[in-house]
Order: structure tokens, then sequence, then C-alpha cells
């Protein structure tokens, strides 16, 4: 029984000793590093593919409209290109109220399949609204099939909804069904659908 306790003393004293020769343990120093590592993960963009459907509708301020293929999104020159009867369309973003892509319209997956959505496809998941998505976190890769990234990350996504995001992404296509632009705050929201 002796023996325990000298044993026990040994190794309370032991430890003891290393905790006073190593005051980083005492203040906690490794465990905030830890954390900061962490956030500064976190907070990295996370690029999830989305798919612009060939056919959209531009409700212009002012009441008009235009019809096409959108193909650029210009956050410099704070333009939208679109595709109409082979000619390119550069519409101002100033004038652009929204840009609805229609229901019916074709979509390709980044695997090249097509996406007929209301007819043959059918939503796999709920509609997710990215509000507040800087103008430059979004980039149409493949003007042709429709092909998009956006750029998704905190605070605008919070990391919770962004692994959900990610989740979904993983074996589901985005659809945009709506975006909206707020030049002033250089900004963009997207509605997108997965399939």
């Amino acid at each position: 029984m002796k023996l325990y306790f000298k044993v026990l003393f040994v190794v309370v004293v032991a430890t003891a000793t290393g905790l006073v020769a190593n005051p980083q343990a005492v203040t906690g120093q490794n465990l905030e590093q830890k954390n900061l590592l962490l956030t500064q993960a976190q907070v990295q963009p996370v690029a999830i593919s989305v798919a612009l459907p060939e056919l959209a509708d531009v409700s212009l301020k002012g009441g008009k409209s235009l019809s096409g293929r959108v193909t650029a999104i210009d956050p410099s020159g704070q333009t939208l290109s679109m595709q109409r009867r082979d000619k390119t369309l550069p519409v101002p973003l100033k004038q652009v109220e929204k840009v609805v892509f229609r229901n019916g319209a074709t979509a390709y997956r980044s695997n090249g399949q097509q996406i007929i959505r209301g007819e043959r496809d059918r939503p796999q998941g709920q509609q997710v609204t990215w509000s507040n998505l800087p103008l430059g976190t979004f980039t149409i890769k493949n003007a042709t099939q429709g092909l998009a990234v956006v750029n998704l990350v905190p605070p605008v996504v919070s990391p919770e909804r962004l692994i959900g995001v990610q989740s979904v992404a993983k074996d589901r296509q985005y659809v945009v069904d709506e975006m909206q632009f707020n030049l002033q705050q250089k900004t963009m929201s997207i509605r997108a659908t997965p399939y």
C-alpha cells in the first residue's frame, strides 16, 4: 500500500513539474492555436458547381424584358451577357431587375448529362437561397452548357449550412432558378434547386 502511494506521489509531482516547465499547457495557448487554425480552415471558400438552364427571361427595370442564354456575368464591367439568335448582347446589371431561368429549359450536370426540369427530372432536395454573395464569387465556366461555379464562404453561408450544401452537391446538381443583383453592395442572390 505504501508503494502505491509513493508511485502516485511521483506521478503527481512529475505531472506538476511538467506543467510548470511547459507554461503553454497551463495557459491553453495550444488550444487557442488549434481553434484559430480550425476557424481559418472553415473560412476557405467552397466551390459549388451550379447549372444555368439554356433559356432565361431577364426582367429589366422599367418593365421591359429579354430572353436568351446567359453566357457571362462581368463583375468589374457590371454587365450580364446574353446570347440571342447567335448574337451576344451585353446588358448593364444596373438595368436588370432579375433573371428567371425557365422551368422547361434544359440544363446540364457537370458530367455533361442533360437535366430536363419538370418533364423527366424532379427536384432532389429543397430549394436554397444564397443571399449577399459578392459578385466576384460567381463564374460561368462553360457558357454552352451553362456550367458555373459559386464560391460560398461564411458568414454569407453559415458553416453548418455550408456542410449541408456540400453534402447535397456530392451526388446532385444545383440548378439555378433565379438571380438578382444589388450593385450598391456589389452582391447577388441566387435561388437554386438540387436535381
